[in-house]
């Protein structure tokens, strides 16, 4: 009999990978099964659930939570943990109108953008302002979307009510099937998406759970980076009806531009730590004695990849 173990992801730009994770059945080894939610079900109605629910014990493990983990510990609530971070690369694509051929020509043009967090919206704003923008001279509307479906958000452009638009991939795709294309943007290192976080109450508890976790999570993404015949499929099956695309060049698409991105070894880079910490903690004086790197504890990773477990993975 195996036991489940309840993932919470916070957003759908979770939900590539997640679900992979779990269809993959990489924990049936391990003895477990993965019940996987999202914020807006039953389990997590809202964001604010995320937090209590896991201090609650009500879940395993949760996928995200970047900034509050910061504003808990100001407070003085020292449990919630970050264990595995799978990529340190900015993933949202900037589409828009063929005339806009480089980040210049959206100054003071509409560009929408799918959600206010930091590491969306605030991301995007510093990357505009690295390219040369002013913050005056970037007209961003925010439309609050967490349903994962960016069909609407391609379609303002269409019509002409943006110029640009910030999505997940595959409506990269979907825009330059529209005529639209991806503007180039510099890389840049994020804390984003799936940020795996439980309790140091849970992580003490249940210590070999966790070992067989993070293991889990190790080969899942070795899965999606090297099974993409099996990938594309897991993908199609538990996307197309959120995303409004049912065809296959989508998932073919979007397996192969996380590939790239997800990491063989789950550590964050320091450089991501210090951007999501800087875009929103950093500037808030209840966190000046939170240090960056506060809720972080890797040694559980460190000890599975001292072991060659992760190696040994990618020599097979």
């Amino acid at each position: 009999m195996l036991r489940t173990l309840d993932l919470l992801a916070s957003d759908s730009s979770h939900l590539p990978f997640l679900y992979v994770f779990k269809e993959s059945r990489v924990m049936e080894k391990y003895g477990f099964e993965i019940d996987l939610h999202i914020v807006g079900g039953a389990k997590a109605p809202t964001m604010r659930h995320r937090a209590k629910l896991a201090l609650a014990g009500e879940i395993d493990f949760l996928s995200g939570l970047h900034h509050e983990t910061y504003r808990e510990r100001a407070k003085g609530e020292k449990r919630l943990t970050y264990l595995a971070q799978a990529q340190n690369n900015w993933d949202d694509r900037l589409v828009a109108l063929p005339e806009i051929k480089n980040v210049e020509d959206l100054k003071g043009r509409k560009i929408v953008c799918h959600s206010k967090a930091p590491c969306v919206s605030g991301n995007l704003r510093a990357v505009l302002e690295t390219c040369g923008l002013r913050s005056e001279e970037i007209n961003m509307d925010v439309i609050e979307d967490t349903s994962g479906k960016f069909l609407d958000f391609v379609d303002e452009i269409i019509s002409g009510k943006a110029v640009a638009a910030l999505v997940d991939m595959p409506f990269d795709l979907y825009g330059i099937k529209k005529g639209l294309h991806v503007i180039d943007l510099p890389d840049r290192p994020v804390i984003h998406n799936t940020t795996l976080l439980a309790t140091t109450d849970y992580i003490e508890q249940n210590k070999e759970t966790v070992y067989a976790f993070l293991k889990g999570f190790i080969e899942a993404l070795h899965f999606f980076k090297t099974q993409p015949d099996k990938v594309v499929p897991i993908l199609k099956k538990n996307l197309a009806r959120r995303y409004g695309l049912e065809e296959d060049e989508y998932y073919v698409h979007l397996q192969r531009e996380w590939a790239r991105l997800l990491s063989k070894k789950p550590y964050p880079l320091p450089a991501a730590i210090q951007n999501v910490y800087d875009l929103d903690v950093g500037k808030d004086p209840a966190m000046k004695d939170i240090g960056p790197m506060e809720p972080w504890d890797l040694h559980y990773l460190r000890a599975i990849d001292d072991s060659g477990f992760i190696d040994n993975l990618y020599v097979s």
